[in-house]
């Protein structure tokens, strides 16, 4: 059994080194966000997300890696792909109404981007999971809540920002979509989708 210390250290590098990406999402839906509501969604969409995840990971390697091959985790890059094409279409809607989101639709767009995201992530979780035990689990869970916590906060601090609020009010239109279709690209190509989807045809 692991040292709780150890376990600690190493799920702060494990998280870190998975979800360091997601701060540039997260700061852009803090951006959208102009409620207190709609920033309880970003948090609660970033939990069940990488809650998600995790009880994937849970399942234990065997399984997983049988259930979810690379290619077959890399079709979850189309979700930010189909999510970039339905904002870039609706992109010259009024800023006012842009803005305004609901706190139910934010919230399921940052539990998918999250999921989609993070495909990647079982690659590190499965493995790692192995090798603890259930108070190690448990441990896990708390430090992971902590930093999805901590990464919200800096996520809403970096997004109010002037300059960065600034930039963002003035270029969210564009940029949102854009991210969105590059994070789809990159999932998809990274876990050998395409590759795959070509040699179908």
């Amino acid at each position: 059994m692991m040292h709780m210390q150890s376990v600690v250290l190493s799920a702060i590098v494990v998280f870190i080194s998975t979800s360091i990406d997601d701060l540039v999402l997260l700061i852009l839906f803090h951006a959208q966000a102009k409620t207190r509501a709609q920033r309880a969604s970003i948090l609660a969409g970033q939990i069940l997300g990488i809650g998600m995840l995790v009880a994937i990971s849970l399942l234990g390697s065997y399984l997983a890696s049988r259930m979810l091959e690379g290619w077959v985790i890399g079709l979850l890059g189309f979700i930010p792909i189909i999510l970039g094409i339905k904002a870039m279409m609706s992109k010259d809607v009024e800023k006012n109404e842009t803005t305004t989101i609901k706190a139910k639709s934010l919230f399921a767009t940052v539990t998918l981007v999250t999921i989609a995201s993070g495909g990647d992530n079982l690659g590190i979780y499965i493995p790692w999971f192995v090798t603890l035990d259930s108070a190690s689990v448990m441990v896990t869970m708390v430090v992971f809540l902590a930093l999805i916590l901590l990464f919200w906060a800096l996520g809403y601090l970096l997004a109010n920002q002037s300059h960065i609020k600034a930039l963002l009010s003035r270029f969210s239109t564009v940029l949102v979509p854009v991210v969105f279709l590059v994070l789809g690209l990159v999932i998809l190509s990274e876990n050998g989708t395409f590759a795959k989807l070509a040699s179908l045809f």
